[in-house]
């Protein structure tokens, strides 16, 4: 590297770091790590902040786990979703009624696996299905297969909301019946086929489920790992520490379709790479005319949505990935305050992992953060040309 490469290197990490400082201080935030990759190498990895408020927390560190919320549907269920396809077990146009015979009641015989992928099932955003737990339903449910079971029922009956294909609403509910879907094609639980067809090939450690029913399973997730807090519970009444924040997903075991994956920057960006391996036809666990129908935008009207990912608005100020991703981007949040983006056509991805519901999920003033720190990645990266042309 030259004197100017090192120089202007030191710069792009002063920047970054400054910003993700001024998450912490002006409470975005209690921590966050940000991993930034550009053309296979890691440009910056960086930790700030703390573990948790309270006492006990620790610093954070580039090795801390987070609960990745709805990263789960692209890392876990999406990929799962493109590789059966893939192998021609299931295929995108195929009605859920003949996959899922439970799915059941008006207007729903014409979704397809497609609908589901795109969010466009007409199912609707979520439903807070664990607080039947100690009235309809026994507590003792709570975290186990029952619990899962009465859920996925439950999602299978739900009316729908508007007509399958009409419009694009986001859902928990349609990668919940995806998981059930999966787990029928593959005879594999969702974490089973996440750990024998993604983790383990891409030679992953550090990207898991926490299965709730299982203690000794418990035990060996958490072992010698540090995880991120999140939530100072109210409906369990403490704070949340390596177990799932997501209410539903609790009381389905800590394994579902939408929500309940762990892990580390660093081991999200293996995924990410291995898209990008796809994407531009180089070795990679997938094909690249799966991968790149996977990240084409849905044909629904006004949606943003592709397959599992979403993709950035069209009005940039608006957009989670900033104004400075190109067209052709696509990406994921999660509601603990995770996410991924990224922009095939520079190579470019970008992790953030914090734990913003900490201690509570009403502070919202990631919204605004996370594109402001986009477009610094790609001014730093890129000399602030922020628009590239689509291919």
């Amino acid at each position: 590297m030259s004197r100017n490469d090192e120089m202007s290197a030191m710069a792009q990490r002063k920047a970054l770091l400054g910003l993700m400082g001024q998450g912490i201080d002006r409470g975005v935030f209690p921590g966050g790590v940000l991993l930034v990759q550009v053309s296979g190498r890691t440009e910056h990895l960086s930790a700030h902040g703390r573990t948790s408020v309270d006492g006990a927390g620790e610093a954070m560190v580039a090795e801390t786990c987070f609960d990745l919320a709805s990263l789960t549907k692209i890392l876990a269920t999406t990929n799962l979703a493109l590789e059966a396809i893939q192998r021609g077990t299931l295929r995108l146009e195929d009605p859920l009624v003949s996959l899922l015979p439970q799915y059941q009641g008006p207007g729903k015989e014409p979704t397809t696996l497609l609908h589901l992928l795109e969010h466009a099932s007409g199912l609707p955003e979520c439903r807070p299905y664990y607080r039947a737990f100690g009235d309809e339903v026994d507590r003792a449910w709570i975290g186990t297969r029952q619990g899962r079971d009465w859920i996925r029922q439950r999602v299978a009956e739900e009316p729908l909301v508007s007509p399958p294909g009409v419009t694009a609403l986001y859902s928990d509910l349609n990668f919940i019946l995806l998981d059930w879907i999966l787990e029928r094609a593959s005879g594999r639980t969702l974490d089973e086929a996440f750990r024998e067809r993604v983790s383990t090939p891409l030679g992953i450690e550090d990207l898991f489920f926490v299965d709730q029913e299982d203690s000794s399973r418990v035990e060996i997730a958490r072992r010698q790992r540090h995880f991120a807090a999140t939530e100072r519970c109210p409906w369990r009444g403490r704070t949340l520490v390596g177990e799932v924040h997501d209410e539903n997903t609790f009381a389905m075991g800590g394994i579902s379709g939408h929500a309940g994956l762990f892990g580390t920057a660093e081991a999200i960006a293996q995924v990410c790479t291995s898209w990008l391996d796809s994407f531009h036809g180089r070795a990679s666990l997938w094909e690249e005319g799966c991968i790149r129908r996977f990240w084409t935008r849905s044909a629904v009207p006004g949606s943003t949505r592709a397959l599992g990912f979403d993709t950035p608005s069209p009005a940039p100020k608006y957009s989670a990935a900033g104004q400075g991703f190109g067209p052709g981007s696509v990406g994921h949040n999660g509601f603990t305050g995770t996410s991924i983006w990224l922009d095939p056509q520079r190579e470019l991805f970008v992790v953030l992992l914090t734990n913003r519901v900490h201690p509570s999920r009403e502070n919202l003033a990631i919204r605004p953060f996370r594109p402001r720190l986009h477009d610094l990645v790609v001014d730093e990266m890129f000399g602030g040309k922020f628009r590239v042309e689509s291919e």
